[in-house]
């Protein structure tokens, strides 16, 4: 009798061998798998300091991923954790137009030419509408710590205090009993220095002004503490003769410029802490003689260190002496003397950025272009990166989730 299919498989599945017998699972505790481990599982702090350490655009990444990371970057300590491991950036500024916004982006500036070119700009934050007007003509003046200082480039009442990464901004008050703008124009000269105190853990805006129809101009200070002053403080006359080819550059606590009387060179300052001015001489940093023409000189910070850019007569060399210790005046050093004969693409405004590894220059050509120069061979470089278009200003710091006291 022919057997039908079922009954063929029933048969060879009754002579397959059984299976091996199963285990018995071992509740021992010495022998359970243990779990891989993960980073909810770390603490809080733990976690935060973690995130403090990385890139901008990775810690903006991380705000992405879960609420528990995003909370992290909002506590009030994190921002004091990230600063000191931030890393120097171009900071880059475009105006607003009729078609764009006005917007800022970041580059980090990497320690070797090679990463520098695989780089991109970091990220672009666009302006909050308040401060998007396009007759404001807006221009950086400076930044400390992450915040940049905006002011207006023909109006002295308007200031503005941003912080690009947390697009907080602060307008500040305009002063008191100063002239009207179109009198402001014909008889003063008006600048601002931005910067910051630790002792007091203060940011402060110094404004000067400068009486064109005096014999002997002096600067006139005015003081505006963030998240103090309602008003400006009026220091007065400060006796300190003017900055006039470099703005206030800020380092170690205090704001610096070039200065002169008759033919002598000074180093002045402004302490933010005491809000007094004092200046130091300057030795000859030239065989070329001063004759009062102190506007061939730029003052700058480059690897935390002052900087003088001497711009001497044609067919000199430009020479960069720098201020290798700040406490002791005679340590200036000729680092860089830079023949005139230079590339179509390439000016006069040389400032130093940073010193790579291999003792390359990092520096910029008018604020909007990045080059490198060898001070072994002599030769300059443009540095091609990513990501940025049409900028028109840059300045170098660090970028930082510092808050603004009473920003908007």
């Amino acid at each position: 009798m022919a057997l039908s299919p079922s009954q063929h498989r029933a048969m060879e599945v009754a002579n397959d061998p059984p299976p091996p017998p199963r285990r018995k699972q071992r509740q021992d505790h010495a022998t359970a798998t243990v779990a891989e481990p993960s980073i909810s599982e770390l603490p809080s702090h733990l976690t935060c300091d973690i995130l403090s350490r990385l890139p901008l655009k990775s810690i903006f990444s991380c705000k992405l991923v879960c609420s528990s990371f995003r909370n992290l970057t909002l506590q009030p300590h994190f921002p004091q954790l990230h600063l000191p491991r931030s890393s120097l950036s171009l900071i880059l500024f475009c105006r607003s137009d009729s078609r764009h916004p006005s917007a800022f982006g970041f580059l980090p500036l990497a320690d070797s030419l090679e990463a520098l070119r695989c780089r991109r700009a970091t990220m672009k934050f666009e302006t909050k509408p308040e401060i998007l007007d396009d007759r404001l003509l807006l221009t950086m003046v400076s930044s400390c710590n992450g915040l940049v200082c905006l002011a207006n480039r023909f109006c002295s009442d308007t200031v503005y205090i941003y912080n690009p990464v947390t697009r907080q901004h602060f307008l500040l008050p305009k002063p008191k009993n100063e002239p009207r703008f179109w009198n402001l124009r014909q008889h003063f000269v008006y600048g601002y220095g931005f910067g910051y105190s630790q002792s007091t853990d203060l940011f402060k805006v110094v404004k000067f002004t400068v009486k064109r129809n005096e014999q002997s101009p002096r600067l006139h200070f005015c003081v505006y503490t963030l998240g103090v002053d309602d008003e400006w403080s009026n220091l007065g006359d400060t006796r300190q003769p003017l900055p006039y080819n470099s703005p206030f550059v800020f380092l170690n606590g205090a704001l610096h410029w070039i200065g002169s009387e008759g033919s002598r060179l000074l180093l002045c300052f402004f302490d933010m802490e005491k809000e007094q001015c004092g200046n130091l001489p300057l030795p000859t940093l030239s065989e070329v003689p001063l004759q009062s023409k102190v506007t061939r000189f730029h003052l700058g910070v480059v690897d935390n260190c002052l900087y003088i850019r001497d711009e001497q007569k044609s067919g000199l060399p430009i020479n960069i002496w720098v201020m290798k210790d700040y406490e002791n005046i005679g340590s200036w050093t000729l680092e860089w003397s830079i023949q005139r004969q230079l590339p179509s693409w390439l000016g006069l405004d040389l400032k130093p950025l940073k010193t790579l590894k291999d003792g390359t220059v990092l520096m910029t050509v008018k604020e909007k272009t990045l080059a490198s120069y060898n001070p072994v061979t002599k030769l300059f470089e443009r540095v091609s990166y990513h990501g940025v278009h049409s900028w028109e200003e840059s300045i170098a710091d660090v970028p930082s989730f510092l808050p603004l006291p009473g920003a908007l």
